[in-house]
């Protein structure tokens, strides 16, 4: 199998070194590159790796999936490229920056029967697919509210960038917490259920010297009824990601740096019910998520861990929440048009 991987930034590179180590011949587009200003030894210097001087050839290749790992902003222009080309797709979150042409691309890969992940790699973390299981199951009875939080300092992110200068900083480019920071939102869409309605505030952090929203508190109506809220931003000092669900016969909490999930039942102490497994790292959801993407092009009856769909849905509840923001209302994302 042959993998084109379009975007040599940090994601990039790591799906490259997974496609790699899984055995996949990889092919790989460099924007820097292909301006003349790419770092020397950052990618190709793998012989592994095939450089790609130009996109529009390399898409109408002989690569079978094309993983788009670009710029935001650029994510549907070339996941529209390949997709009439007929190539498989995985697709780095979030989907775009709008909606407009993502019909388009749900009409090309259901009419040629393409395959199709979306980069929600957190919904194959151990923790959170027993807190899956354990809401399935109905244990936790009838369910009130949540509550989903993750922030870190954004200078902190990447040592050695300048976070003024990467497409966080931008808006155009499809930067900003709420785009950035959108796996809590799929999160409470994949374990909850759809989302009905969004209320939203945000605000810049004029210290940071970005254009883009630094924080975001965004609350969520679930079809059930069942009210979440979601805090997203730029300015924790340290970092910090956690989940809380409460329901009638106890409260699941789940804690990501420490990788445990605790359930909290009336009258008593708080309990460990699930941990990660002591080999787990962060790696291993990409490279899982990437494996499965692989099987599914070889046996499509596979169900997508997140599909399309879900990438648009979440897409949706992003754009609401912008949306909601600047008008001061709720909003609804099955309102929202391209």
């Amino acid at each position: 199998m042959h993998v084109l991987v379009v975007g040599t930034g940090s994601i990039g590179k790591r799906h490259i070194a997974n496609l790699l180590a899984l055995g996949v011949r990889v092919s790989a587009f460099s924007y820097r590159a292909a301006a003349g200003s790419d770092t020397p030894g950052v990618v190709f210097d793998d012989p592994r790796v095939q450089r790609a001087p130009d996109l529009a050839q390399a898409l109408a290749g002989d690569v079978n999936a094309v993983v788009v790992a670009n710029r935001t902003d650029l994510h549907l222009e070339v996941a529209l490229q390949a997709a009439r080309l007929g190539k498989h797709l995985f697709l780095e979150k979030p989907l775009a920056v709008s909606l407009a042409g993502v019909s388009e691309l749900q009409g090309l890969v259901a009419q040629q029967g393409l395959v199709v992940e979306a980069g929600f790699m957190l919904r194959c973390h151990p923790n959170l697919l027993w807190m899956q299981q354990h809401l399935a199951s109905g244990a936790l009875g009838e369910l009130f509210h949540a509550r989903a939080a993750v922030g870190q300092w954004l200078p902190d992110w990447r040592p050695g960038t300048d976070h003024r200068q990467g497409y966080g900083a931008f808006r155009a480019q499809g930067g900003g917490v709420v785009f950035d920071l959108i796996h809590e939102l799929d999160l409470v869409h994949w374990l909850l259920g759809p989302v009905a309605d969004v209320s939203a505030m945000t605000r810049t952090v004029h210290s940071l010297e970005i254009e883009t929203e630094a924080v975001a508190q965004i609350g969520l109506r679930m079809d059930s009824g069942l009210l979440a809220q979601v805090h997203l931003d730029y300015v924790r000092p340290g970092y910090g990601r956690d989940m809380e669900i409460v329901g009638r016969h106890g409260v699941l909490a789940w804690d990501y740096p420490a990788g445990t999930v605790s359930l909290e039942r009336a009258g008593a102490a708080p309990e460990i019910v699930h941990r990660v497994p002591a080999s787990f790292e962060r790696n291993t959801l990409f490279h899982e998520h990437m494996a499965h993407f692989l099987q599914r092009i070889q046996t499509p009856a596979l169900p997508a861990i997140s599909s399309l769909a879900d990438a648009e849905a979440v897409l949706r509840l992003a754009l609401a929440t912008h949306l909601s923001s600047v008008e001061r209302r709720h909003v609804r994302p099955a309102e929202l048009s391209a």
